[in-house]
This record gives C-alpha cells, structure tokens and sequence, in this order.
C-alpha cells in the first residue's frame, strides 16, 4: 500500500470543528496525519474526531481559545505530552461580522481582529519553538479574499486578513533559516453548512456571479490546497499568497462565464 503525504505527521487544525477547518482535518487524516482540532467547540471538535476514527484515522480534540496566549500555550503542551512533536499548523479559525464601518464598535473590532489574526499569532508562537528545533515544518494561514480585495461592510474582518497575509510574508522571511514554510490561502465564498444556513439565495447568486468560474467554492477546495501546501510537494514554495476562489481576485469585475 502506497503511504498518505503527510504519513505519521502532526498537525494541529484551529477551527476543526466544523466548516472548513473540519474539511481539511478529514483531509489530512485520509492522507496518513495525526490530527489535533484545537477549537473552543469540544463537542463539536469531538465529532469531527470520532469521524476520522470512524473512517481509520486518528485525531485529537483540544479545547483551545486561540485568543487566549495561556490557552494556546496549555493546548499545545497537551499536544507534545501525547505525541512529542508538532509538524503542521493549519491556522483556519475565524469570524466575520457584516456592517457599514461607520456602525463598527471599538468592541466588534476587537473581537474580529483577535480571531482572525491574534489567533494565527498567538498558535504560530506557540509551534515555533518545536519547528524550530525540528528545522522543518508548515504553517499555513486561511485568510480571505477579503485580503487581497476590499469587500463592503468588512472593515475588521479584511483588516485582519490583510494582517494575515503580512504576517504570513514576514514569518516566511524570518522562518527560512529553519526550513520552516509558511503559506496562506485566501479563500472566496465556501459552500458550508454555515454559509448556506446562514445566507440567502440572493446573497449566494450574486456571490456566484462574481466568481468566474460561476460556482461558490466546496470545502475540498481548501482541503486540497492546503494539503498540498502541508506536503513534502511544497517544500520550495514559501511566502505564497494563494487565492483559491475561482477567479474572483484576479479581475476587477467578476462576471460568471459559467455555462
């Protein structure tokens, strides 16, 4: 039998538990990885695991406020106590909240702000000692097309992101020296059980009509890229910015060309 491409690695996914971060730990546990899914949904990260247990893999769910550096720092001990290493992080968790930035409090930037790009700071500082020393090891960042595009009534949440993306560049920068990789992926709309429960038909067709490639994305396209990403394939591939989104950032107005 021919091995995963992350065979016996670890790695740790923030926001496992559901959404894409759960598409990328079903991902990466077909491919042979060790999953931890530090989320502050337990039950829901609890779920996720007993999935890819059910499907032959292994995973572990460690409570974790990526907010919170002692959280961080508490999550990742428990990781090296139980397998003494750390090869993967996936920073996926994030949040979005939709108003005219007139309308945004000091209270709604903060929240954003520590979600999408405290957390990915606060779990990176935690791995890095490990990789460090490992002299290898991937990081790879889910930011947004918000970051590379402004979108309306997304003040904090592109602010962030497009924090994610400088981060991403300059870790890269300073990381190579250890053959540590560290890569983002910004991600269009993604078809999610959120997203299609918590949006319109409206909003979901006149997201589709912006994307060129006439559809909203699925889950396995991020899964897929970041596995890639997280492989040995991407060994010389560092500081990229990936727009996975089927076209949307590319042009400076989208029209579907979907038939």
């Amino acid at each position: 039998m021919s091995k995963g491409k992350l065979e016996n690695k670890v790695a740790i996914v923030t926001g496992g538990a559901s959404g894409i971060g759960a598409g990328i730990c079903q991902e990466f546990a077909q491919q042979g990885a060790q999953i931890v899914i530090a989320d502050i949904n337990q039950a829901g990260a609890e779920q996720v695991c007993d999935e890819i247990s059910q499907g032959g893999g292994n995973a572990l769910a460690v409570e974790t406020n990526v907010t919170d550096p002692a959280s961080v720092g508490a999550a990742v001990g428990q990781v090296l106590n139980r397998y003494q290493t750390i090869d993967i992080l996936i920073n996926c968790v994030g949040w979005n909240q939709l108003k005219p930035v007139e309308e945004y409090t000091t209270e709604d930037w903060e929240v954003i702000r520590s979600l999408n790009l405290d957390g990915p700071w606060h779990m990176s500082q935690a791995v890095l000692p490990t990789l460090i020393n490992n002299r290898s090891g991937k990081i790879v960042n889910i930011a947004s097309g918000s970051g590379i595009l402004a979108q309306p009534h997304m003040a904090a949440y592109g602010s962030a992101k497009h924090g994610l993306i400088g981060m991403t560049k300059t870790f890269a920068v300073d990381l190579a020296r250890y053959q540590i990789n560290v890569n983002c992926i910004c991600p269009a709309t993604i078809a999610t059980p959120l997203v299609m429960e918590c949006t319109t038909e409206a909003y979901r067709s006149f997201q589709i009509e912006r994307i060129p490639l006439g559809r909203l994305g699925h889950v396995s396209d991020i899964a897929k890229a970041a596995l890639f990403l997280s492989s040995s394939d991407a060994n010389w591939i560092t500081g990229a910015i990936l727009p996975v989104d089927g076209g949307l950032t590319c042009c400076a107005v989208a029209q579907s060309i979907a038939t």
